[in-house]
């Protein structure tokens, strides 16, 4: 049974550990989970490879760091046979990935590496389908949107006759971004950071689609299920809305403060009052994986699983960079501060049945060697086996690195003051120590050292500089697992991605 238990991997999307009561945050975000902590394996210092899905994504399902597989743009194809999950259906399996990731299922070529995908449809795509019978149309639709905002932003700082057409065009973009379900910030780069037009469906949607798929299978499946409950705009469902004020609600509404505000370090505090919002789509997430984890086990499926529940990324509310604390972080625009890279990790393995915490820090990036050797999981024979011999604590190097904001980006932010200090690559190397995780951090000339310690506290213990970020990153080597990194997107996911609030 060992070698052909079957692989569950569920990602909550932009889920920090900070806000997880699993973690010991005072709001109870995450009720199920310490309860399931309890019967698995829970690594209190996990570090997520990247702070936004493409490059995550990428990491968690090949294995290579960020920096080895540079797959940095949404649009980035990858050589699928570097992924673990054409590993696992070369083993037999059946492989399925259940998703309202547009980054991971279309934009990307990630999806195609699955047998099965399901994504939902969008109401706009399908009616012009029905009543129309022509995608030509619905693709020309969204690009003349996408075009028109790219124009209206190109000409902005031109002479008066151009600024006139840029209006002209802009406006146009709104019409057409109302008929979409969104409308443009005002920040120059199509998204609209509030209560967008397509934000994700309910994450049961995505968790019962795969119990249907999973019913259907009479041998071993691997699985991924990402659940995008807790990625912005943070719209909980309203029994899980416990924390979030009628005022909270009202700034939701009134949208985000725009990236160019919060380049000028404007706008935080209609930030922050969307924390409570937040944390109420993280219980609400919970509240899925525990519905999901009772169903397998209804189905006697569970103990014949590994499972693997984390997130990809954290998301920031203004907290202040410790690379440069003169600089503060929004959502997962910029930075490497553990707000985004500390992530939940709780691992059930195949027939563990006694919890496990495991204190050192380990990577997102060894899920696939997990995934693919079980005979040396923890917990394969019960949830017995000693600490040594636990899989994600490698001995390994274990980097977060991004390359955002984007080199590219500064021309479009150029009226900001100081917009360079924003452009990445920023990197971080973590050891683990007694009580702590040190971390070791830098961006351009600017270095920390810092310990983090198991309860969250954190202490910086010095500015100077440091070759421990340069001498770990300058060890990687590039891979081949990026293919191409295509610059165009088809149909609707330009639209729809921007009205996420995502830079390209």
């Amino acid at each position: 049974m060992t070698d052909r238990a079957n692989v569950l991997l569920v990602i909550l999307d932009s889920v920090r550990a900070e806000n997880t009561s699993l973690h010991g945050y005072e709001r109870e975000t995450t009720p199920f989970l310490e309860g399931f902590a309890d019967r698995a394996t829970w690594y209190r210092q996990a570090r997520a490879p990247g702070i936004h899905s493409i490059a995550s994504h990428v990491s968690m399902f090949t294995g290579a760091h960020v920096e080895e597989h540079r797959a940095l743009h949404h649009t980035a194809q990858i050589d699928l046979e570097e992924t673990v999950w054409r590993d696992l259906a070369a083993e037999g399996y059946a492989t399925g990935l259940f998703t309202n990731n547009r980054i991971v299922s279309n934009a990307s070529n990630l999806g195609e590496a699955f047998d099965h995908l399901y994504t939902p449809e969008y109401s706009l795509a399908k009616r012009l389908e029905n009543t129309l019978g022509n995608p030509l149309v619905e693709r020309t639709y969204f690009r003349i949107a996408d075009t028109t905002a790219r124009v209206s932003e190109g000409i902005q700082s031109g002479p008066a006759p151009l600024r006139a057409a840029a209006s002209a065009a802009g406006s146009a973009a709104d019409w057409i971004g109302g008929l979409t379900g969104g409308d443009d910030d005002g920040d120059g780069d199509g998204s609209d950071d509030g209560a967008g037009g397509f934000k994700t469906e309910y994450g049961g949607t995505f968790t019962d689609a795969f119990l249907e798929w999973e019913d259907q299978q009479d041998g071993p499946w691997a699985a991924c299920i990402n659940l995008m409950d807790a990625h912005s705009p943070y719209e909980p469902e309203p029994e899980f809305d416990k924390w979030g004020s009628e005022a909270d609600r009202e700034a939701q509404d009134s949208g985000m403060p725009s990236v160019r505000e919060t380049l000028a370090d404007r706008g935080w505090d209609r930030l922050a009052a969307l924390e409570p919002l937040y944390d109420g789509t993280i219980r609400q997430a919970d509240a899925v994986v525990r519905e999901l984890i009772a169903d397998l086990e209804r189905r006697g499926a569970l103990s014949e699983t590994l499972v693997i529940v984390t997130s990809d990324h954290g998301e920031a509310f203004g907290e202040a960079s410790r690379v440069d604390p003169d600089l503060r972080l929004r959502e997962h625009k910029w930075g490497i501060h553990e707000v985004l890279t500390h992530v939940p990790l709780v691992v059930q393995y195949p027939g563990q049945e006694t919890g496990r915490t495991v204190d050192e820090v380990v990577s997102l990036t060894d899920i696939p060697a997990v995934a693919t050797d079980l005979d040396a999981a923890v917990g394969v024979e019960g949830g017995d086996a000693s600490e040594d011999r636990d899989p994600f604590v490698t001995g390994g190097p274990v980097l977060a690195s991004t390359f955002r904001l984007p080199e590219s980006k500064v021309a479009k932010y150029r009226s900001v003051d100081g917009v360079e200090r924003f452009v990445g690559p920023w990197r971080a190397v973590y050891e683990t120590r007694e009580d702590a995780v040190r971390t070791f951090a830098s961006r351009g000339e600017d270095h920390v050292t810092a310990d983090v310690e198991f309860n969250g506290d954190a202490t910086v213990v010095s500015r100077d500089r440091h070759d421990r970020v340069t001498g770990a990153y300058g060890r990687l080597e590039a891979s081949d697992v990026v293919t191409e990194e295509t610059t165009e997107i088809d149909d609707d996911l330009e639209d729809q991605l921007e009205h996420l609030g995502y830079i390209r």
